[in-house]
Order: C-alpha cells, then structure tokens, then sequence
C-alpha cells in the first residue's frame, strides 16, 4: 500500500521527497549491500509516466534524496483543481535473508494548480 504525503505540493514547484531503506527485519539497509535504485513518477488518473521520469537511476546511498520540479509537478487536465502522482521506487540489494532481495515502495501526493495573481 502506497504512503500518503498529507500536502499538497504547488505546480512547477520543487519538492524533495527522502527516501529511507529498511529491511524485513526493521534494520536500515547498509549502503554496501544496495545494488540499484531506480524510481518512476506517475500520474495516478491516467497511469502515464510524467515527464519521462521512468526508470530514473539514483546514486547509491541510504537515504536518497528524489528532486521533483517544473514538469515534473505539472497539472496534466488543466480542468483539475489538483492531481495526485505516485512517485515509486525499486531497490535491488542483499539481505541477510536473501541475495537480491527487492524493495518496491511508493508514495502519493497532490499538486495543486498554480493560481495567478
């Protein structure tokens, strides 16, 4: 089940969401042991990829700190007060319990129309 951010993030904003890796046993998982971190952002109505932020490669490092801005945080039905995106991401590392163990978590937040004026 996703995390759900309770705010709303402006469009065209920036935002960085932090990211922590645990393991199954509630232990932080040591930087050695991570192999890859790739994330993708999507819109959650359509279930389209935004801006082409699929498969986006992370250096490795726990936490990791994902930059989200510009087209990024764009309202994509300009008829929409606000639109919810999830940002997702998929680890690859050791585990105690198993090798190439997958850590596969995401979030949702809103972005809310950048108003004039």
């Amino acid at each position: 089940m996703p995390i759900d951010l309770s705010f709303n993030i402006t469009e065209q904003s920036g935002v960085v969401i932090e990211a922590n890796f645990i393991d199954v046993d509630g232990s932080v998982i040591p930087v050695t042991n991570i192999k890859s971190i790739k994330w993708t952002l999507k819109d959650v109505l359509t279930g389209n990829v935004v801006n082409g932020r699929e498969d986006v490669s992370e250096d490795i490092d726990n936490p990791v700190y994902i930059f989200l801005s510009d087209n990024d945080l764009k309202i994509i039905n300009r008829r929409n007060e606000t639109e919810q995106k999830e940002l997702i991401v998929d680890v690859i590392y050791d585990s105690k319990y198993k090798t190439n163990a997958r850590l596969h978590e995401s979030c949702l937040f809103k972005v809310a129309r950048l108003t004039s004026g």
